[in-house]
C-alpha cells in the first residue's frame, strides 16, 4: 500500500506524525508575512515551513516561531529564484537578492531556536548537478549541522528536465541517512498522473531498500491534488495555496468566491477581514483533511475523502496501471 501513517523521531523522541500537510510562510508574493505569522500564531500548533533565505534577510524573525511543534526551514530556493509555484495564479515582479550555500550554512550555524528543526539540504538557484553531486553536498551540510534532524531536496539534474525515479535509485544506498526525503511538484511532471506515477515509483523503490523515510512534496497543499499525491505515497506536504485561496467542500476557490459562499456576511468583509478568515477557515479544513487521509489508511475507503471521493477513485484506478 502506497498511503501510510508513519512517524519521525530524532534522538527517540517522536517530532511528527505523517501524513503532515503543512502551512508554509514565505516573503515571496507576502511582504507583510510578519504580520501574517502574528495573526495565525493563535491557531497553529503543529508544523510551520518557513525559509532560510526569509531569515537570512530579516523577513522572518526566528523569535517569532515559539508556537509550532516542529519548524521545517527550507533551503531558500524558491525566495532565490524569479519563478513562481503552481498556485501562483498571477505572477508578480520579483527581484530575489543574492543567495549561496554559505549563507544558507551561516542561517544553520546560528539557529537557536528552542523547536525542534528540519533543516532543508541547499537548493541552488542557478546550478543544476547529478544526483550524486547533491547528495554529497547535503550529506556534508548534515554532518556540518548535527544538531538539525535534515531533508534532502532531490532536483532535476539538469535544466528544463524533470526529477527522475532512476537518479533516486542511483544514490538508494546512502539516502536513508535523512530523516526525509523531498521534492518540488512543478519538477516532478508537466502532468498531475505523471506526478502520481514517479511519486509512487520513488515510494517502492525506497521500501524495497527498507528506507521509510517520508516523502515531501513541496508546493503542493490544496484540497484535492495533495489527496492524489498521498496515495501515490508521499506523506508531508507544504505550500503557499493556503494563503492565496479558500478551501471548500473539496475545491480550492477564488478569494472572492471564496468570501461570497462562507455565510451571508462574507461579502460584507473588506479584503484584510476576508483574508485573516480564509487563513483561519483553511488551517482547520487542513487539519480536517488530515483526519480524512488517516481514515483512508485504515479503511481502504474512497468515501474517507468528503465531496472528493469519486474524483479520488478514479485517480486511483488510473494510477495502478501505470505502476
Amino acid at each position: 500500500m502506497l498511503a501510510r501513517e508513519g512517524s519521525v523521531r530524532h534522538n527517540n523522541v517522536e517530532l511528527f506524525s505523517t501524513p503532515l500537510l503543512i502551512p508554509s510562510f514565505s516573503s515571496k508574493g507576502f511582504p507583510e508575512m510578519k504580520k501574517i505569522i502574528k495573526v495565525m500564531r493563535e491557531f497553529i500548533t503543529e508544523a510551520v515551513l518557513v525559509s532560510a533565505y526569509d531569515v537570512h534577510y530579516k523577513f522572518i524573525a526566528p523569535q517569532q516561531l515559539t508556537f509550532p511543534s516542529v519548524i521545517f526551514l527550507d533551503s531558500g530556493g524558491y525566495e532565490a529564484r524569479v519563478e513562481h509555484d503552481l498556485s501562483e495564479a498571477y505572477g508578480q515582479d520579483y527581484k530575489p537578492q543574492e543567495w549561496t550555500a554559505i549563507d544558507h550554512r551561516l542561517v544553520l550555524q546560528a539557529w537557536k531556536s528552542a523547536v525542534p528543526t528540519v533543516a532543508i539540504s541547499y537548493d541552488s538557484p542557478r546550478r543544476h548537478s547529478s544526483t550524486e553531486r547533491q547528495l554529497v553536498a547535503a550529506l556534508e551540510l548534515k554532518r556540518g549541522t548535527p544538531r538539525f534532524l535534515h531533508e534532502f531536496l532531490v532536483k532535476p539534474e539538469r535544466k528544463g528536465e524533470f526529477i527522475e525515479p532512476a537518479s533516486i535509485a542511483r544514490i538508494v544506498a546512502d539516502i536513508g541517512e535523512f530523516a526525509v526525503i523531498g521534492v518540488t511538484e512543478h519538477e516532478l511532471d508537466h502532468r498531475i498522473i505523471g506526478r502520481m506515477e514517479k511519486l509512487a515509483k520513488i515510494r517502492r523503490i525506497l521500501d524495497e531498500h527498507d528506507i521509510f523515510s517520508p516523502i515531501h512534496v513541496f508546493g503542493s497543499l490544496d484540497s484535492l491534488s495533495t489527496v492524489l499525491y498521498f496515495l501515490s505515497g508521499a506523506e508531508i506536504f507544504d505550500g503557499l495555496t493556503w494563503l492565496r485561496f479558500g478551501f471548500h467542500h473539496g475545491k480550492t476557490l477564488y478569494r472572492q468566491n471564496y468570501g461570497a459562499i462562507r455565510g451571508e456576511n462574507g461579502i460584507l468583509k473588506n479584503a484584510r477581514e476576508l483574508s485573516h478568515a480564509m487563513w483561519k477557515d483553511n488551517y482547520y479544513y487542513l487539519e480536517s483533511l488530515r483526519s480524512q487521509m488517516r481514515n483512508f489508511v485504515r479503511t481502504q475507503e474512497c468515501t474517507s475523502f468528503e465531496h472528493i471521493g469519486a474524483q479520488v477513485e478514479l485517480a486511483l484506478h488510473q494510477l495502478q496501471p501505470r505502476i
